[in-house]
């Protein structure tokens, strides 16, 4: 399954966990995705996020690509003036892959104006966006990340510069509690 993440998952990574996690574990969690999915990035999230700053294990796994060939959607044009580049080229990307008939990918957008267009105007395109701690809820219970760790990675996450709603970890964490053995 692909995966299409936005600048604010890597960043999350590379900088907001800075003070918190050591970067080995960071890059743990970043390596078991990257095994698990294929992980595809935008050229303006590898930019907006210098992924230059990747460990080369985890570098190696993350395939950058190239949205230059994917068709001019009007749907997905409309968004362009209304959200960053990152976002623009990520939704262009997954709106792509559903044109192609390629329902195997999840995308992750945090800025929830973004989402909101997207729910609004792209709705077929709502079952496969994630915010980033969703998605971490969404790896521990397909068993990507263990049940605890990434409870412990969620509250951390909840105490770090990432912007994200106490009410979105705590509802993410009840969730992994509950349907993770």
């Amino acid at each position: 399954m692909k995966l299409i993440p936005d600048s604010s998952f890597f960043i999350c990574f590379l900088d907001d966990l800075g003070d918190y996690l050591p970067v080995a574990d960071r890059m743990r969690v970043l390596m078991a995705i990257a095994g698990s999915f294929s992980v595809m990035v935008v050229p303006e999230v590898e930019r907006e996020s210098r992924l230059h700053r990747l460990t080369p294990d985890v570098s190696g796994k993350v395939q950058r690509i190239s949205i230059a060939n994917e068709p001019a959607d009007p749907s997905v044009e409309l968004l362009r003036p209304l959200l960053g580049s990152g976002e623009h080229e990520v939704i262009t990307f997954a709106h792509g892959c559903l044109l192609k008939g390629d329902g195997t990918f999840l995308f992750i957008l945090d800025d929830g104006v973004a989402r909101n267009l997207v729910q609004r105007i792209l709705p077929a395109l709502v079952s496969h966006m994630k915010g980033t701690v969703g998605f971490l809820g969404h790896c521990a219970i397909r068993k990507i990340l263990d049940k605890n760790g990434t409870i412990q990675l969620l509250t951390v996450i909840g105490k770090s510069k990432f912007r994200v709603d106490q009410s979105t970890i705590s509802t993410v964490i009840t969730e992994v509690q509950n349907r993770c053995e």
